[in-house]
């Protein structure tokens, strides 16, 4: 495959992904699928960082800060997101009594990240982390219309599927909040050689990592 079938095989499973539908790769399995479902994802990944930087930049965050952020705020999505495949391939294969394909629960996953192909738009004074969530929801109901074909499952099973895999995320992701937290923190320390006020609520939400140092009182 080409860059630019490649190009075009991502930008048509975002489109069809868009409209709930099913990409044509997800629906013929001897097609090449990993390449477009991973290019969908970097693509999401790519836009995050963008609305990232504008939003470092808005708050006067530059320099080693900003990568340092950066960094941190793509570990913690990338685990959360893991966590989230996880969840998902646990609640289908719970609901299905085991009748499910991991890899192609990957890829659906990965097909699913569409929607977040607009995340730079939590640059967006006031408005970007409901975006964020707006985003995520629509993600979530793309999952659920991807499963379906996938799992050759109704809608109402996918979307116990989906709802489940939630809340199994929601408790794994809780489970290792305070960790990621102290990773995160001694790592910007080391970093920048300052402390920072990063709470477990900074990495449940998902939301842009703004690295906050701690002001140390003066004598």
């Amino acid at each position: 495959m080409s860059v630019l079938e490649l190009l075009s095989a991502v930008l048509a499973a975002v489109g069809d992904v868009w409209a709930f539908r099913a990409p044509a790769r997800l629906t013929h399995p001897h097609d090449a699928v990993w390449a477009p479902a991973i290019g969908v994802a970097v693509l999401a990944g790519l836009s995050m960082m963008l609305g990232n930087v504008v939003v470092f930049a808005i708050n006067r965050v530059s320099g080693l800060r900003m990568l340092a952020g950066m960094a941190l705020g793509a570990v913690f999505m990338a685990v959360l997101r893991m966590l989230s495949a996880t969840a998902i391939a646990l609640a289908a294969w719970g609901i299905t009594r085991g009748g499910i394909d991991g890899e192609m629960i990957a890829i659906t996953y990965l097909f699913a990240l569409a929607p977040l192909v607009l995340s730079f738009l939590v640059f967006v004074p006031h408005l970007g982390l409901g975006i964020a969530r707006l985003l995520e929801i629509w993600s979530v109901l793309a999952l659920v219309a991807l499963l379906s074909p996938v799992l050759g499952v109704g809608r109402w099973p996918a979307l116990a599927i989906a709802v489940g895999g939630w809340f199994l995320s929601q408790l794994l992701s809780r489970l290792l909040a305070r960790p990621l937290v102290a990773v995160g923190s001694r790592v910007w320390t080391l970093a920048t050689g300052h402390a920072t006020l990063l709470t477990a609520q900074d990495i449940l939400t998902g939301a842009t990592f703004v690295p906050l140092e701690r002001q140390e009182r003066r004598p």
